[in-house]
């Protein structure tokens, strides 16, 4: 039956060129969707959409994360679990979240996390007797996320927050059934607070495949050498793995396929930070009143034009959102949302598939005491499809 459904799928998004060929690809998105074809399809195309207009198949050769990211983003590959499934990393708690996002831009930082997905992928399909399985099984990763160090930073940092809550939907929508099961260990107290913030933007089956633990050791030791053996685990997690000079926390191992890095972790030197680099070269100044709010009106005349946006705060966040207006309605294209943009410019970009006028709205209706002043750079660009037209 399955194989009868991989065939029907098969052909219905035969249009479209895939990143990997065989039937287990195609059974991740019938098994997220529970076997609905038109769902599945919808999701696989909206995937492939989304692949294409962030070029994900660029991250393995053509793209450099910043260099706060690939020395203080502590993650790395460890090995397999006793499924086969890779293994991997993440000492979350160790990672200075506010420091490394007040030193890269929103856009890098979740660039650089799919970028560790893509190269885990290819990672699994080039070595297919290490991550061996079944024909019909699809290959998926065991995770474990050490909450060690977690502070309040984590937890009610704003953008640490949005950008957590995106890169969840993110992986999800683009990333079905790649997750085997989620370790979280060490976790304090505040770590529940965090969780019933982004629990809810989980799909209920991602929510089954994870496991908490708090600090008791024992207990998440026992849990782990269930499903991993103790030559794929570093001594610091039960197991027998060291580095080479001896290190119980294996930090050339586990980043051995990532990056090799000196660190897990640890405080990012504010000489990262953005505040430092703010480039106003290009940019008009905008002030906004308290209460109030400021719309820049944006003509695109082509469709697939590609309206790119650019600006900071002198002081304070400022909601942003973007409308197409039809008539004397304004269709919201990227919902109004308070922006965190005083120490880094907030960047993005979305593709105009309709001409028309498009309204660029900062709005600071929720300050009653202070106003703002916002240094931006809205632009139209054509694509290189509609130059080559």
């Amino acid at each position: 039956m399955v194989r009868i459904y991989s065939v029907q799928f098969r052909t219905a998004v035969q249009d479209y060129q895939l990143p990997e060929s065989d039937d287990t690809y195609l059974l991740r998105w019938l098994v997220a969707r529970d076997f609905d074809l038109a769902k599945a399809e919808n999701m696989l195309r909206n995937s492939l959409d989304w692949r294409r207009k962030n070029k994900t198949d660029l991250l393995l050769d053509g793209y450099q994360s910043p260099e706060v990211l690939t020395k203080y983003f502590a993650a790395g590959n460890l090995g397999v679990d006793k499924l086969k499934n890779n293994l991997l990393l993440i000492r979350y708690g160790m990672i200075d979240i506010k420091g490394v996002l007040l030193s890269s831009k929103k856009k890098d930082y979740v660039t650089h996390v799919v970028q560790i997905v893509e190269k885990t992928l290819a990672m699994v399909r080039k070595d297919p007797m290490k991550y061996k399985r079944s024909l019909d099984a699809i290959p998926q990763a065991s995770v474990i996320v050490d909450l060690e160090g977690l502070s309040m930073n984590h937890v009610a940092y704003k953008p640490a927050l949005d950008t957590s809550i995106q890169l969840i939907q993110m992986y999800e929508s683009n990333y079905p059934e790649l997750l085997r099961r989620v370790y979280i260990i060490n976790a304090p107290k505040i770590f529940s607070i965090l969780y019933s913030i982004v629990a809810p933007f989980m799909h209920q089956r991602t929510r089954d495949k994870i496991q908490i633990f708090t600090h008791d050791e024992k207990q998440w030791k026992a849990a782990l050498l269930a499903d991993i053996d103790p030559d794929q685990l570093p001594v610091c997690y039960g197991g027998t793995m060291t580095d080479p000079d001896g290190n119980p926390n294996c930090i050339t191992k586990a980043f051995h396929f990532i990056q090799q890095l000196a660190n897990m972790g640890g405080t990012v030197p504010k000489s990262y930070y953005m505040s430092n680099k703010l480039d106003m070269s290009n940019k008009k100044s905008l002030s906004i009143s308290r209460g109030g709010k400021e719309t820049l009106e944006i003509q695109v005349k082509e469709a697939g034009s590609v309206l790119k946006w650019d600006f900071h705060s002198e002081d304070n966040d400022i909601s942003f959102a973007v409308y197409r207006k039809q008539g004397s309605e304004l269709l919201p294209i990227i919902p109004p949302n308070r922006v965190e943009c005083a120490m880094s410019a907030e960047e993005g970009e979305i593709h105009c598939n309709e001409t028309g006028t498009y309204v660029v709205e900062f709005d600071n209706s929720f300050s009653y005491f202070r106003s703002k002043k916002i240094w931006f750079s809205v632009t139209v660009e054509l694509t290189s499809i509609n130059k080559e037209e």
